[in-house]
């Protein structure tokens, strides 16, 4: 398969939910944006395509105003009804409890793909395989058949230029475990009291296959071997506390490090990217 990329609209107000689920549209490869209203997620429907769309029902028409439930279906009724040649599928995500099943089933008869309750489930029922199913109905024959981004470059921000920031782009380097820290190009990333969550993360990424390639573990499988009974929900958020420590450590030594440069995911799942070098000192 080509560097095909889908374009995700994640229709949710709660910023809370949408680290953990953006986290896990990164992980599998897909790029996204964000609306947190009725009005502003028309306005993106009418500008762009998208494969397909994780729509929380309970939002609020505009900013300021109440969130509801009819807000979300108002919304699944437009693009229902929006020209054939908008391919876009959607992903119903609600809260509502013992009452979820039910709406779920009315929601997609209102032309929803499919529904995930929320919290996100545990594994085994987890957003991932919602949406390897919903594409799987989406692009029978081919992934060239989802709206993509080729050629798109308005929608996909621009890296800041190290001109202008002054930043040195970072270009790999030695990730190296002590027994009470862990460093990267030299810098601690981790502590002990720091790193109780995340070094286990980062041990588990930095195992190896015969070949001497990394490792690479979906969300289930490292929630699995780390113990957390919430699933890819918990993995998620130590990816991105992670991700943003190691970008906050480098930005202060005077290189630029984008989420990709050191934990990769999407396609195969988590795994340190092939530049890092990995070692382990006793002291």
């Amino acid at each position: 398969m080509s560097d095909v990329k889908h374009r995700v609209l994640i229709v949710e107000d709660d910023d809370r939910i949408v680290e953990v689920v953006a986290a896990c549209v990164e992980s599998l490869g897909h790029v996204w944006e964000r609306a947190a209203t009725q009005a502003d997620a028309q306005a993106l429907l009418a500008s762009k395509r998208f494969c397909y769309v994780l729509l929380d029902l309970e939002i609020p028409f505009k900013a300021n105003s109440f969130s509801r439930i009819q807000n979300g279906e108002n919304l699944l009724e437009y693009i229902a009804a929006m020209k054939p040649d908008c391919s876009s599928k959607v992903i119903v995500m609600t809260s509502h409890g013992n009452k979820g099943h039910d709406l779920a089933v009315q929601m997609m008869k209102k032309g929803a793909i499919d529904y995930v309750g929320k919290p996100l489930p545990p594994p085994g029922q987890t957003l991932d395989d919602k949406i390897k199913e919903a594409l799987k109905k989406l692009c029978r024959h081919a992934p060239s058949e989802c709206p993509v981004l080729a050629g798109d470059a308005a929608s996909k921000p621009e890296p800041p230029s190290t001109e202008s920031t002054g930043l040195v782009p970072f270009r790999g380097g030695k990730l190296v475990f002590h027994p009470n820290r862990v460093e990267l190009l030299g810098h601690t990333i981790l502590t002990a009291k720091g790193g109780r969550r995340s070094r286990p993360l980062l041990e588990l990424l930095a195992e190896k296959k015969p070949d001497g390639s990394y490792i690479a573990y979906d969300g289930d499988k490292l929630a699995a071997r780390l113990g957390q009974q919430k699933g890819q929900n918990d993995v998620a958020g130590y990816v991105k506390s992670l991700r943003r420590k190691i970008r906050e450590t480098l930005r202060s030594t005077g290189v630029s490090c984008g989420d990709q440069d050191v934990i990769m995911s999407g396609g195969t799942g988590y795994r340190l990217n092939p530049w890092i070098k990995v070692e382990a000192h006793d002291g």
